[in-house]
């Protein structure tokens, strides 16, 4: 992780005693732009303000809006994951929301741009929802999102996944959004219930969940990761209860 617990502001700690956050798991901040595209900014920004006033102003003011290399603003927003939960400055707007990873709803968007048909930046797009109205976006805006990502998902896991199971083994079904599981098998919302018995695979792959019925051919339905909430939980129970209910 990026930092050691006493590098948490006496604020933050504040709030995180007061969410029962635990201990300090890591500090993420801001990504910074690279020495070329931070000269080509500075470039357009003189350049548009000595022909194009208006537009060189509405640039700038955008710059200072998003950019933590000219926003202190931006620049002093922090990621900290912690033992419970998280407490993150969403890059647009103000104050910190925090959540516990036992109450959250984690969604995750990983998308990678193609141009010419070259593999270009990877975007990184995060959505935990809470209680209420208690929601934050947390994206590629922080540093090491391939690390911090993956450490969400298995807090979630960690706090949830248990509990999941035991709703499930108990009678219970669980939803995931797109999907849901139960003892009687893996539901998606446009193709209704499919028994344990006839699941063949369960697989992600290129920002799908696949899920292979009888026959083996072809995807029984192609699920968006980005519509499952707390994937990681997900595939968990759905592994358990599949390993335990093997196809015929």
């Amino acid at each position: 992780m990026a930092a050691p617990p006493n590098t948490l502001p006496s604020e933050a700690a504040e709030l995180a005693a007061s969410h029962q956050l635990g201990s300090l798991q890591g500090t993420f901040t801001p990504k910074r732009l690279n020495r070329l595209i931070f000269a080509l900014y500075i470039f357009v920004t003189i350049h548009l303000l000595a022909m194009f006033v208006v537009p060189g102003l509405l640039f700038l003011w955008w710059l200072r809006r998003t950019t933590p290399d000219f926003s202190r603003r931006q620049a002093a927003k922090r990621l900290h994951l912690f033992e419970h939960g998280l407490m993150v400055h969403p890059q647009s707007g103000e104050g910190a929301v925090v959540i516990r990873w036992d109450s959250v709803r984690l969604y995750q968007n990983i998308t990678q741009k193609i141009i010419n048909g070259i593999p270009s930046t990877t975007e990184y797009v995060y959505s935990a929802v809470g209680p209420g109205r208690n929601h934050a976006t947390i994206t590629h805006f922080y540093e090491d999102p391939e690390t911090w990502g993956p450490h969400m998902q298995q807090a979630v896991l960690r706090a949830q996944g248990p509990a999941a199971l035991e709703s499930v083994l108990a009678g219970g079904t669980v939803d995931f959004g797109d999907l849901s599981l139960s003892a009687a098998g893996l539901t998606a919302r446009t193709k209704g219930l499919l028994p344990w018995s006839d699941v063949r695979e369960i697989q992600v792959r290129a920002g799908r969940i696949l899920v292979t019925g009888p026959g083996g051919s072809g995807a029984w339905c192609r699920s968006a990761v980005s519509d499952i909430a707390n994937l990681h939980v997900f595939l968990a129970v759905a592994e358990h209860l599949h390993t335990h209910h093997p196809a015929t």
